[in-house]
């Protein structure tokens, strides 16, 4: 079918069997079946160079929605996408960028078979190098409807190498021989706790830690993972940090585990470490080493930060004029909606304002590992962007509300797609 000029020039399109994306000088083309294939090059030409995509391609489907009741002048909706100037777009253009990008990457869905699409979608990021594996090994969507974890794991161990995939046929091994190509001692302890994994807690950058952590549990007569239904991003994020590990006890791991909104992030961990820092910079009153329960935790968090705040405050009145490493933030915000934290007073103010700790967060800021923005739409919330690796991508810390609240779906998905903005176009 001949490609329309039009197609050929929208930020994202789906034509002749592939995902076509543009973004900056750059143009991708993206098959997935029946021959995955991911290429790129500059916008005015040259070569097709292979690439393996990080971003999501395939997210579960909705189906379409009944169109939102429209809102008296100036009560624009959130509508997002991926270009540096999506906010300075009238409101119709916004909404058919993002119908535009919904409607591309549905069709690469539906160009998958139903049963690769479902193996694919509980998986955030990094999906490609799975779907490889799925299509060039016979039986690898049994595998991975069997043990989600593993295949992904695998996948990634591969490297979306087609002759080692098709040479090894993982889907016909025995689970416990497959943990032999990612260095396990087969055994159904070890299968089981790569069952117990949520999939939406596994993303690329994150795996390798997790199989590490993974291996040296199975080696432990009395793993810390045995007991717990399922093993989340709060569990992983506490096991990996060997203060926070110390100081959780079975029982709030537990509970841990039980909370689905750890499942996409940890935020009990950003408790426990900032109660412990604190502590340790008070050196006064009582000092906990282990939490019997969150709600305990949260008792003590509360107590330590309100001292803390005093000392912080007392300390930006002496060293007001240290606050130069805070004016850099790595994103702009958008006014009225995410603004950056841009001094020492500022964060003891949100910290105050908000009930939270984020004032014991000066030190992160000023080695730049973190970074603090107040949200004001559409409800009024903290938010922490954090770079685990140096050179790694900016994500979600934490996202709460007044006095470490969580923060609603709606809010989440605004600072989300302002991050995916940015990662698309820096």
């Amino acid at each position: 079918m001949p490609v329309t000029r039009n197609q050929a020039l929208m930020p994202f399109a789906f034509y002749n069997g592939a995902l076509h994306i543009r973004r900056n000088d750059e143009v991708m083309r993206i098959a997935g079946w029946p021959k995955p294939e991911a290429t790129r090059r500059h916008e005015d030409g040259g070569p097709w160079r292979t690439f393996q995509p990080e971003f999501r391609l395939v997210k579960p489907y909705r189906g379409r929605k009944t169109p939102p009741k429209k809102k008296p002048d100036g009560e624009e909706q959130f509508v997002f996408d991926f270009f540096p100037d999506t906010f300075s777009r009238p409101p119709a253009e916004r909404d058919s960028l993002s119908r535009q990008r919904t409607r591309a990457f549905d069709s690469f869905r539906f160009s998958l078979p139903r049963p690769v699409a479902r193996a694919l979608e509980p998986f955030r990021t990094h999906q490609w190098p799975l779907l490889v594996l799925l299509r060039y090994d016979e039986a690898g969507v049994e595998l991975a409807e069997s043990n989600p974890a593993l295949a992904f794991f695998l996948a990634q161990h591969l490297k979306a190498d087609r002759e080692l995939i098709e040479s090894l046929q993982c889907g016909k091994l025995r689970q416990r021989e497959l943990l032999e190509i990612l260095d396990f001692e087969g055994s159904k302890k070890a299968v089981n706790l790569f069952r117990k994994i949520a999939p939406a807690s596994i993303t690329g950058d994150n795996w390798s830690a997790m199989v590490d952590l993974l291996r040296e549990q199975a080696r432990e007569p009395k793993s810390a993972l045995n007991h717990l239904p399922s093993i989340n991003a709060g569990v992983m994020e506490i096991m990996l940090d060997r203060r926070a590990c110390h100081a959780a006890t079975p029982t709030l791991l537990e509970e841990v585990a039980r909370d689905r909104s750890e499942n996409y992030r940890g935020r009990i961990i950003h408790m426990i470490t900032s109660t412990l820092s604190m502590q340790e910079e008070l050196r006064c009153g009582r000092h906990w080493e282990r939490f019997p329960s969150i709600e305990r935790l949260r008792d003590v968090h509360e107590q330590v930060s309100e001292n803390y705040r005093r000392r912080i405050r007392q300390l930006i009145d002496v060293n007001a004029q240290q606050s130069d490493y805070f004016r850099n933030p790595p994103m702009p915000g958008i006014p009225g909606k995410i603004e950056p934290i841009t001094s020492p007073e500022s964060l003891v103010d949100e910290g105050e304002e908000q009930g939270n700790c984020v004032a014991s967060y000066a030190s992160r800021v000023r080695e730049g590992h973190t970074f603090i923005y107040r949200v004001l739409e559409p409800e009024r919330a903290t938010l922490s962007i954090v770079r685990k690796s140096l050179g790694g991508e900016w994500e979600i810390g934490e996202l709460e509300t007044r006095f470490n609240t969580p923060a609603s779906d709606e809010t989440e998905a605004l600072v989300q797609a302002w991050l995916e903005r940015h990662r698309l176009t820096v």
